[in-house]
């Protein structure tokens, strides 16, 4: 079946709204609700604690003072019930028993549906023999709020962005959300990240515990990437809570850098202001926020591998000997795509990143091109005039990333 069919037939059978759905011959979809247990460490608490170590903090309410989000945006993470309570989709070989083999699905920045991505899990499905979890990030996809969707009301505060900020750049209806609420409070960007790794985690855990009908307690799980969800896939194989990962697999693709060498700037992801905040928070002055705000020193310390591993992937420049001698370690089963013509991924930055400073970690990573015109985002246009062109690219693209989960 070639791409674009691929893409209508899923677009058309696949949703949230029904626990089971039969595809086709091959494909069965399950929806599974999760409850996150792990919000308490986002912003909107007035003081936190952490049973593992007994330790607790008064919240640092650290905030751009000059901008004022609006009452639809200006909400206590903590307490985002979408965040909380959502679906999972789960692709499955049709007519097979519980699995024992799981690919973890991680999609990129400012994600709001997983449409573009279902031909990418069928796929993989069908080359790996293997079930697909597409595991939201926090407040992505359909952990959000629908008003940070409404057209109308994101038209409004892009706007007034733009009125603020004569000089800004890429601001749009798509990104005024996150890029009002990033920009309001650049630490979300890392709250959220690991409150993803801890509902990983959590997910993980009850899956052990058998408690998804359609997985085995006994399973063993790989990784895909796309985009800054490489940054919590890199962080669950450098951490390897419990030996959870310990051989897993890796395929990233358009994805691999550190943070600091992103260019995210663009009207899908997050306008220039969204990107200078973050920027100065995360690569200019967090060793003043780290001695300013105990909760987030605790969760970035070396007390929570996990924190301290995903903070080596924020600055190139900060935790590099740590970092690269974790990627040496995992070389072998670590692959990445980038492309050429990427301009928010850089291919460089990703060799730079995979392969270390001096360019002698083994990890392999392919630098592609595809004959048409593509975007970060939109590696596979949907054009009809490129439909064969578009096709093949993904057909020789999956077969990689695939064939190395396989």
């Amino acid at each position: 079946m070639k791409y674009y069919e691929l893409f209508s037939l899923l677009k058309q059978n696949v949703n949230f709204q029904e626990d089971f759905i039969r595809v086709d011959e091959k494909l069965e979809v399950h929806n599974f609700p999760f409850v996150s247990r792990n919000s308490p460490i986002l912003p909107g608490e007035p003081e936190h604690w952490c049973s593992e170590h007994d330790f607790h903090a008064k919240a640092v309410f650290f905030q751009n003072a000059a901008i004022n989000p609006g009452p639809a945006l200006d909400v206590h993470d903590a307490h985002v019930s979408e965040n909380i309570h959502f679906r999972y989709h789960i692709f499955k070989p049709a007519k097979t028993g519980k699995s024992k083999n799981v690919i973890l699905f991680f999609h990129g920045f400012n994600e709001k549906n997983w449409q573009k991505y279902y031909p990418w899990a069928y796929r993989m499905m069908e080359i790996t023999g293997k079930t697909i979890v597409l595991f939201p990030l926090a407040f992505h996809m359909n952990r959000a709020p629908q008003s940070w969707s409404d057209r109308h009301l994101m038209a409004e505060v892009s706007t007034e962005r733009k009125r603020i900020y004569p000089d800004l750049l890429s601001s749009s209806l798509v990104n005024a959300a996150i890029s009002t609420r990033l920009h309001t409070k650049p630490q979300r960007f890392i709250w959220s990240g690991l409150q993803s790794y801890y509902d990983v985690m959590q997910f993980i855990e009850e899956i052990r515990q058998d408690k998804n009908p359609v997985i085995s307690p006994e399973v063993r799980f790989d990784l895909f990437a796309y985009s800054i969800g490489g940054l919590l896939a890199k962080t669950l194989l450098m951490t390897n809570t419990r030996n959870y990962f310990e051989a897993s697999k890796l395929s990233l693709f358009c994805s691999g850098s550190v943070f600091s060498r992103l260019t995210p700037v663009c009207k899908f992801i997050m306008d220039s202001e969204t990107e200078q905040a973050l920027y100065r928070y995360i690569v200019g002055y967090m060793e003043t926020h780290l001695k300013n705000d105990p909760w987030l020193r605790h969760f970035l310390s070396p007390e929570h591998p996990e924190g301290w591993n995903f903070l080596s992937l924020l600055n190139y420049n900060k935790l590099s000997e740590n970092r690269e001698k974790l990627l040496r370690c995992l070389s072998e089963r670590i692959y990445a795509i980038s492309l050429e013509k990427d301009t928010i991924i850089p291919s460089y930055e990703v060799v730079n990143t995979l392969k270390g400073r001096s360019r002698n970690i083994p990890i392999c990573v392919d630098i592609d091109d595809f004959p048409y015109d593509y975007r970060h985002e939109d590696p596979f246009p949907l054009k009809e005039m490129i439909n064969n062109e578009v096709d093949k690219a993904f057909s020789e693209t999956f077969s990689k990333l695939a064939g190395f989960l396989a």
